[in-house]
């Protein structure tokens, strides 16, 4: 049905394109609704006579802001696609029921807050980087804004110079690719078998979006192949671009996206971190969090909320605050248990896995979590794990299994559980070594819905962390 929709959209579009030209870049025009309001008029007749109602234009309010598009540099430069997101938000409307508009902002002008304008909409054939307006981005970024960045033409020189801009701001972040089974993929079009034209010619491609999470969310979604013309519905011999019904399929995703997780955002911020005032680990049981390069603390809150409840439950002197560790320099001799989670690849080096093999040989634990369940780092950590411990024996536990049953009894049914089972188990010498749950449990540790992903139920997911933790503890 969506695609019937988005198909009539086009082809009526279509129609009014081949009626006239209009100079490239613009979406065809679109008449102002007219809305009419009672009022008292006189007919033009001899007084006295009794005053007629008649009708009056009246604007209409206007919908809320959602993308400011950002003005930087010459219109023969930098707006390819004049009437791009204006375009994308009317069909958005239509599609969806929801209603936005976008206006055309100057950063020297902006006040840089996410609730006047959710998203900042960057555009250009030409390098840009608002160099002076730095720290204002990365704040605007971190109290839940959104960027939109979209390489006109499938510019190579836009996309080089962004990258590079959004490093130096967020140096300790990557842009990445989107997985295969990310939000921005699923929430509303299935972004699966797309269509480019690379210099007028058209292949098969996947969904080419980079991104940038602040915790769990893409704050910042960059485009390196056009998206701007297919919005204005035109195309052009020359560049990389997405074909038109491709690009307003991503767009609209793009749009869905940034609205559902906005909450996220305001609640990322404000979610506090456990921090212990004592440093003393002695005595207590902690855990260790593995630092890597495939996004490494997407959730810093979760493991203190997950130990809080451990202790509160089995009566246990925990050390709340989570100890990041770096495998290539860190000492692992008195670290009892290891946690690892990301949504990407955590790409380490042979020296690490050696580190962690000779970690898990002399009795250390590994609790591995794919966050939001991503597939990227569920195949990633799999293959870690072959790679790490290869003589360990997968087990794949029933619901009789301990880990299911206490403290807390949890039910794997396909109402909790829909795609995989919620732990596997690798054991070495009969003994638990590496736990692993493809949900993204921690997540939920953390309690902050995260919309469009593998979610279980918050309960569930707290009772099997605090039940993971007592059965590697006791067993």
């Amino acid at each position: 049905m969506k695609k019937i929709k988005l198909f009539l959209i086009l082809f009526l579009a279509g129609l009014i394109l081949s009626a006239g030209a209009w100079e490239c870049g613009k979406a065809p025009p679109t008449k102002r609704p007219q809305r009419r309001k009672a009022g008292e008029g006189f007919p033009p007749l001899p007084l006295p006579v009794t005053p007629l109602r008649r009708t009056e234009k009246k604007n209409p309010p206007a919908p809320p802001v959602l993308v400011g598009k950002v003005i930087c540099g010459p219109e023969d430069k930098w707006t390819r696609a004049e009437n791009d997101i204006e375009n994308l938000l009317k069909i958005l409307s239509r599609e969806t029921g929801i209603t936005y508009r976008a206006i055309k902002i100057n950063l020297s002008s902006f006040s840089f807050n996410p609730e006047e304008i959710p998203v900042l909409y960057i555009t250009s054939v030409e390098p840009y980087r608002p160099e002076k307006y730095k720290d204002k981005i990365k704040k605007y970024l971190e109290k839940g804004g959104f960027i939109w960045a979209n390489a006109s033409s499938g510019s190579p020189e836009f996309t080089k110079e962004f990258t590079s801009f959004i490093s130096e701001i967020f140096p300790e972040r990557n842009l990445y690719k989107v997985y295969s089974n990310h939000p921005l993929k699923l929430c509303f079009y299935n972004l699966n078998n797309l269509k480019i034209l690379d210099n007028g010619v058209e292949k098969k491609s996947d969904l080419n979006l980079r991104i940038l999470n602040i915790g769990c969310r893409a704050a910042v979604i960059l485009s390196p192949y056009d998206l701007g013309c297919g919005w204005a519905m035109h195309t052009h011999p020359w560049g990389k671009r997405y074909i038109p019904e491709d690009a307003i399929k991503i767009g609209i995703n793009m749009a869905v996206y940034s609205l559902t997780w906005i909450d996220y955002a305001k609640l990322y911020g404000i979610t506090p971190v456990y921090e212990e005032k004592t440093k003393k680990v002695e005595g207590k049981i902690y855990v260790g969090q593995i630092e890597h390069s495939g996004d490494w603390n997407p959730h810093p809150s979760a493991m203190g909320k997950l130990l809080k409840l451990f202790a509160q439950q089995t009566d246990t002197s925990v050390y709340l605050e989570t100890i990041p560790v770096d495998l290539k320099k860190d000492d692992l001799k008195n670290v009892p248990i290891l946690y690892i989670t990301g949504h990407f690849n955590p790409k380490f080096s042979k020296e690490e896995l050696k580190k962690l093999r000779k970690f898990l040989l002399s009795g250390g634990i590994l609790i591995g979590d794919s966050c939001c369940g991503s597939e990227e780092f569920t195949i990633s950590f799999r293959k870690i794990v072959s790679e790490v411990l290869p003589e360990a024996k997968k087990v794949i536990p029933d619901q009789s299994s301990p880990v299911y049953q206490f403290p807390n009894r949890i039910n794997i049914s396909i109402k909790n559980f829909q795609k995989v089972s919620p732990v596997e188990i690798y054991t070495l010498n009969g003994l638990p070594s590496i736990i692993f749950s493809p949900y993204g449990i921690g997540g939920e540790w953390e309690g902050i819905p995260r919309p469009f992903t593998s979610e279980i139920p918050e309960n569930v997911a707290k009772n099997l962390g605090i039940n993971i933790l007592v059965y590697l503890l006791t067993h």
